[in-house]
């Protein structure tokens, strides 16, 4: 039998945020809030089957580009400690089966100045995915959310 190759990584992304935890808590509690800073841009559709932030729940998005086969992730959440942290899984497959599996931790840390956030993901990247390829995805999606706080903060 052939294995098809599974690279493993840890990927780790950490950010000073000009937000409260509360805040920056909040933009990740929220399907409204996620649905506006994380879009992958034009081009792309995402939209939740399923959003229930809560210990034992579960979450479905969609994502991919517009009129092609999407992308779902799924998300189950195993702990949430408001303003300080959030542990989940998460696959996500394709139309040709899984392409990724693995567990994320995001953490808040009050500063003077607002919030370090840290997002650590440590997952199985089989044929078709990379750790590279999550690691962009992320800090755009960081991005994304930094530009999030600022036009709030406005």
């Amino acid at each position: 039998m052939i294995m098809p190759d599974i690279d493993h990584a840890t990927i780790v992304l950490e950010r000073s945020l000009a937000a409260a935890p509360s805040e920056v808590f909040a933009a990740w509690s929220s399907r409204e809030a996620l649905l506006d800073w994380s879009a992958p841009g034009d081009g792309w559709d995402m939209a939740y089957r399923a959003f229930d932030f809560r210990v034992g729940h579960t979450d479905i998005l969609t994502f991919g580009p517009v009129g092609a086969e999407p992308y779902v992730n799924t998300v189950h959440y195993h702990a949430i400690r408001a303003d300080q942290f959030i542990v989940y899984s998460s696959t996500v497959s394709h139309e040709t089966g899984l392409l990724f599996a693995g567990m994320v931790l995001l953490e808040l840390v009050q500063t003077a100045s607002g919030t370090d956030f840290r997002l650590t993901e440590t997952g199985f990247y089989l044929e078709g995915d990379s750790p590279e390829g999550h690691k962009e995805g992320w800090a755009a999606m960081l991005d994304g959310l930094t530009a999030y706080l600022a036009r709030r903060a406005a």
